[in-house]
Order: C-alpha cells, then structure tokens, then sequence
C-alpha cells in the first residue's frame, strides 16, 4: 500500500515537472489556443492507451502501472487546467472561436490518440511474445 502511494507520488512529481517544462518552453498560439497543455493533454493520451494495452498483455506490472499511468501521465495531463483555459478563453470575445477549436480537437484528438495507443501498445504486445 505504501509502495503503491510512493509510487504515483515519484511518477506524478515527474510528469508535473514535464508538463511545466512545456508551459516555459511552448508559446499560446495566436487567439489564446494553449499549445502547451494541449500537448501535455494528447502525449497523456497517447501514453494511457499505450501503457494500459502492455498492462493489459502483461508487459508492465502493477508497480510500473501505477508509476507509469497513474503517476507520471496523470502529473503529466491536467483537466483542470484543460477546463479553465477554456474557460478563459470564452470569456474573451476574440478567442471564443478558439476556445471551441481547443475543445472539440481536445476530446476528438485525445479519444483517437488513446485508440492509437492502444493499437500500438498491442502491436508491441505481438511483437514482444514472438
């Protein structure tokens, strides 16, 4: 049970320390869209159907799960902050459009990107086993 905590603490300090190195090094784009949460948000997504496929086929453990998914992609992708700029971004009239850009390529983006992952994580299941 310890372990377990420890576990996601170590790998969520890691994935928030990433997901800030990309708030200092990427840029908004014009008309408020915050790239950088963006690419937090759909490397998350990628990684979570990636992981959750080798766990699945009994690649990764229960301790690197919870490091890996749980700690490091849940420190590394952020809904509150996925919400709020949004939120921030309809409240000004010249970036309602992007705001509604930001939110559907979000949830279209991420759902696809959690597919891909999967796909990928299970051709890499295949591979392995032969």
């Amino acid at each position: 049970m310890l372990r377990d905590v420890i576990l996601v603490f170590i790998g969520g300090g890691i994935g928030a320390a990433v997901r800030e190195l990309l708030m200092l090094g990427v840029a908004n784009l014009p008309g408020g869209f915050p790239m950088a949460i963006f690419i937090a948000n759909m490397t998350a997504a990628l990684m979570i159907g990636m992981l959750s496929a080798l766990t699945t086929g009994g690649a990764i453990g229960s301790g690197g799960k919870l490091l890996l998914t749980t700690g490091i992609m849940g420190g590394l992708s952020t809904f509150s902050s996925f919400v709020w700029g949004t939120y921030q971004m309809l409240a000004n009239p010249s970036e309602q459009v992007s705001a509604i850009v930001y939110l559907v390529l979000s949830m279209v983006a991420g759902f696809l990107l959690v597919e891909s992952g999967l796909w990928l994580g299970s051709r890499l299941m295949q591979s392995l086993d032969r």
